[in-house]
């Protein structure tokens, strides 16, 4: 009996021992906190979206005090830059404005659609596009099931009457979580350029001439007659399909007007309500 005892005394002695050490050395060890972290983390919106380049507000927190622009917060935009500026006695920088557009604009006789009727699967876009299935339809068009909608914190994003996503740019706060949910990639941050409007292609349909038109009549079908247009040499057309650098563009709106289809949209920065 007396051995058990002595064997129950050792083993609490040595926990004790051990409970000694940690106490110590976490003390010993401890990284000091700053304690502007969490009036900093508490200026940020709580999205946690990642479009300031780090993992989520408490890592751009950290990153503020180590000298990060405070610029970057896309949600926040130039009211939390300036707040986090004066905080940290620092420049807030100009802050660039993004909006999310879907480069789709679909009809509602797509073929998409039709095809979409027969799927017994789970309603969602991510679920859809992994099926294995010949598709005589646009395969790099909006599917309609509305994941980027439900993604989305703020409400910006609709289902208009074909199906197809819509972002209200007076709500977007470019935060970029839609875009990283659209399995086909639709959809895309744009900054705010130096004029009011550009032009924008809404759509991303990579099949030639009459079977971009039969998958869909709203469609960019890579005439090439925006890009030999353009006066500032911004389009470029890759896949069959027009792209526009809205950084260069000047919004003379020449490419809209010789678009054989209507697929180039003017792109407009609302500001939010």
């Amino acid at each position: 009996m007396s051995s058990i005892v002595l064997t129950i005394a050792l083993v609490a002695g040595i926990g004790l021992v051990g409970a000694i050490i940690l106490v110590v050395a976490s003390g010993k060890l401890a990284v000091e906190e700053d304690p502007r972290l969490g009036d900093l983390v508490g200026m940020l919106p709580g999205a946690n979206c990642g479009s300031c380049g780090h993992a989520g507000c408490e890592a751009y927190a950290r990153a503020l005090l180590e000298g990060a622009a405070c610029n970057a917060c896309g949600p926040g935009g130039a009211a939390t830059a300036h707040k986090l500026a004066e905080y940290l006695g620092v420049d807030a920088g100009d802050v660039t404005v993004k909006r999310a557009v879907v480069a789709c604009r679909g009809t509602a006789d797509r073929v998409v659609l039709q095809e979409r009727a027969g799927y017994q699967g789970a309603p969602s876009c991510r679920s859809y596009s992994t099926m294995g299935h010949l598709s005589d339809g646009c395969t790099d068009g909006c599917i309609g099931f509305g994941d980027c909608m439900a993604a989305c914190p703020y409400g910006a994003i609709s289902l208009n009457k074909n199906d197809v996503a819509v972002v209200d740019p007076a709500i977007c706060i470019g935060c970029g979580l839609c875009t990283t949910i659209c399995p086909r990639h639709l959809i895309s941050l744009q900054e705010k350029s130096d004029v009011s409007e550009v032009s924008f292609v809404l759509c991303h349909n990579t099949l030639m001439g009459k079977r971009a038109r039969d998958a869909c009549a709203n469609t960019c079908i890579g005439c090439h007659r925006c890009e030999k247009v353009c006066p500032k040499k911004c389009i470029t057309v890759e896949n069959n399909v027009a792209r526009i650098d809205v950084s260069e563009c000047v919004g003379c709106k020449v490419c809209m007007n010789v678009c054989p289809e209507g697929a180039i949209y003017p792109l407009v920065w609302v500001p939010h309500t």
